[in-house]
């Protein structure tokens, strides 16, 4: 289940994101000596709304399942979904090739949360078997949806008798939610991206429960920095075929790639900000 939203596409994670997941495809769990593995997978994107994924081997190519109602979530397909990757591995890579080029242009910033375990849970009951979910997250979910949350990062209130109320849980929804996650055998690890407040402690609830763990990766981001600042865009004599990488055809001493950054909270003048960025080249040698 990955994050499509702005966030994630543009910082390059979900480019990234793709490429990677083909390689785990190859090393799923065996029973005992088996050549292949019996697992199957599934694919669904979101943001504001969720796209499940037919990758059927019999297909020439994916086809997409929109479903806006998230309120009141439903699988629209089952067959076709959960599927062996065996059996449909060239789609499935197809798949994961497309979704960058699908959302590239995405200006949606709004996510859900709660909905997409509920996908999840669905889809396994349905298929009348346990399973895992791989949650990708970016952002706090604050879409008018149920599971919705508010930003509660109150500085002012850190180091006071009043601190205690920024980890009360601001809805029974994820509670209830854990709850169905067990009864189906439905464990969530999540990995988180965020470039600013997430309510990570409220996430996790549906993990603690479920068994699942979460890894975070705090400011996803091009040209790596320090803790409270992003780089939010970038100017210069390049190309760009996606959101992670500025490419140049040739590169010399008058050459000047500009990069817009952002803080989101206050530098710390005793250990300072940290930027980091890395040039790959090819020599006049052929190196």
């Amino acid at each position: 289940m990955t994050d499509v939203s702005y966030n994630g596409i543009r910082s390059g994670l979900i480019r990234l994101l793709c490429e990677e997941l083909k390689s785990p495809l190859d090393f799923l769990r065996r029973e005992g000596r088996a050549e292949k593995s019996a697992v199957h997978v599934g694919f669904v994107t979101y943001s504001k709304v969720l796209c499940f994924y037919n990758v059927k081997s019999s297909l020439a190519q994916p086809q997409m399942m929109v479903v806006s109602d998230v309120g009141d979530m439903f699988v629209p397909l089952l067959d076709g979904f959960l599927v062996n990757v065996n059996e449909s591995r060239a789609v499935i890579t197809g798949l994961l090739d497309q979704i960058p080029e699908t959302f590239a242009d995405t200006r949606e910033t709004e996510t859900v949360f709660a909905p997409v375990i509920q996908a999840g849970v669905e889809t396994l009951k349905a298929a009348e078997c346990a399973g895992k979910l791989f949650l990708f997250h970016t952002s706090l979910p604050i879409a008018e949806v149920p599971g919705k949350l508010k930003d509660r990062d109150d500085r002012k209130l850190v180091n006071t008798d009043k601190e205690e109320t920024l980890s009360r849980p601001q809805t029974g929804a994820y509670q209830t939610l854990a709850k169905k996650c067990v009864a189906q055998g439905c464990c969530v690890d999540l990995f988180l991206f965020p470039s600013q407040y997430v309510e990570e402690a409220m996430l996790s609830v549906i993990l603690q429960l479920s068994g699942g763990s979460v890894y975070k990766y705090a400011c996803f981001q091009r040209v790596p920095t320090s803790t409270g600042i992003r780089a939010v865009d970038f100017f210069g004599a390049f190309y760009m075929s996606n959101t992670k990488d500025v490419e140049l055809a040739g590169l010399d001493g008058d050459e000047t790639v500009t990069v817009e950054f952002k803080h989101d909270d206050r530098l710390n003048e005793e250990s300072g900000a940290l930027l980091q960025c890395a040039l790959l080249y090819t020599s006049c040698a052929g190196q």
